[in-house]
């Protein structure tokens, strides 16, 4: 009994301190090398690139601090130290201007202006403009979109827990579903879809997410290491950001509705994304316990993909992967093919 109780003030005390406001992410050296707007991109250089440099499109519902949460835990920290050079692109914050911004403004705009600005880079710093490319989430889904638009402009591609056969979505497109979700509505009366909603949406598709997080932090408390991996969690989860409406309008009617992506039907600022033109192989690396991207929805890729697909199935959750060892021991072996 005593052991508990002592237990109970150690942890209370540590809330008191309010961990999640104080503990640093993001933290591997970089630097901005583009910016156009509120998007930007940041290059990770490592001390001797060995590989050729990857460009990483990072979800546009969340910060990108989670490809890069903390020393150990970090992505792009395990991609640098191997020798890769990364870009990683940084959607940014939307704000109600930008909630008429569609996704053709995003694809044959920004994010062809920003590999471009890269690739150049990479000519200048590592004597050449071939890239690879890492997507992951949402930020996967745009990536796959802009290569049937642009099929030649990377020389392989890693997705990593991203939709493509958004009718194998589970319960997420269950709720997504044009009969019951007020879409029109939710768009036209916010301007941009709400962060707010967004992130209690995703609470509600798995509720005991939320009881588990304190579990884990009183069974785990003692681990070394743990509770500033836990801090940073909580950070990441509550720093979400707002979806340009225009752009999320027609990304859950496209996607989530219609699921365009598996019969090459979504037009894109007048042009056809066809998967079947792209040519390069691709890694599809899906999460085994992941209840937003389940491994079915990230498979759907090698039945339209126009070159090889390689799938291998990670072991953890659409978020854990990204803090554990799995994922960056399997980009870096990618990067290093």
């Amino acid at each position: 009994m005593m052991a508990e109780l002592q237990k109970s003030f150690q942890v209370a005390r540590f809330l008191a301190t309010d961990p999640v406001a104080s503990v640093k992410t993001g933290v591997t050296p970089h630097r901005v090398i583009h910016r156009q707007g509120k998007q930007m991109v940041r290059y990770f250089a490592p001390e001797e690139a060995k590989t050729a440099p990857v460009f990483i499109s990072m979800p546009l519902i969340n910060t990108w601090t989670i490809f890069d949460l903390l020393p150990g835990r970090s992505v792009v920290e395990a991609l640098v130290a191997a020798g890769v050079p990364v870009y990683l692109f940084d959607w940014g914050r939307p704000s109600a201007e930008d909630q008429e911004v569609r996704v053709s403004d995003l694809l044959h705009g920004v994010l062809h202006r920003a590999i471009d600005r890269t690739r150049r880079h990479a000519a200048v710093h590592h004597g050449s403009d071939t890239l690879d490319a890492i997507g992951y989430c949402v930020g996967g889904t745009f990536l796959t979109a802009y290569l049937g638009l642009y099929p030649e402009a990377f020389r392989r591609v890693a997705l990593v827990a991203t939709p493509i056969d958004f009718h194998k979505s589970g319960r997420l497109v269950a709720w997504a579903n044009p009969e019951t979700f007020p879409l029109d509505d939710i768009i036209d009366g916010h301007g941009n879809f709400p962060k707010s909603l967004m992130s209690d949406s995703f609470t509600w598709l798995k509720p005991s997410n939320s009881t588990a997080k304190w579990k884990g932090l009183w069974d785990r408390f003692e681990s070394p290491g743990f509770t500033e991996l836990w801090s940073a969690l909580e950070q990441w989860n509550g720093d979400s950001v707002d979806f340009p409406g225009e752009t999320y309008r027609e990304y859950v009617q496209s996607c989530y509705f219609d699921n365009k992506l598996m019969d090459n039907s979504w037009i894109i600022g007048g042009q056809r994304v066809d998967l079947g033109n792209v040519k390069i192989p691709a890694l599809v690396l899906p999460a085994s316990r992941d209840h937003i991207v389940p491994p079915a929805a990230a498979e759907g890729l090698a039945e339209v993909w126009g070159g090889q697909v390689t799938t291998n199935v990670l072991k953890g959750g659409h978020v854990g992967i990204c803090v554990g060892r799995s994922l960056p021991k399997a980009l870096i072996a990618w990067a290093q093919a």
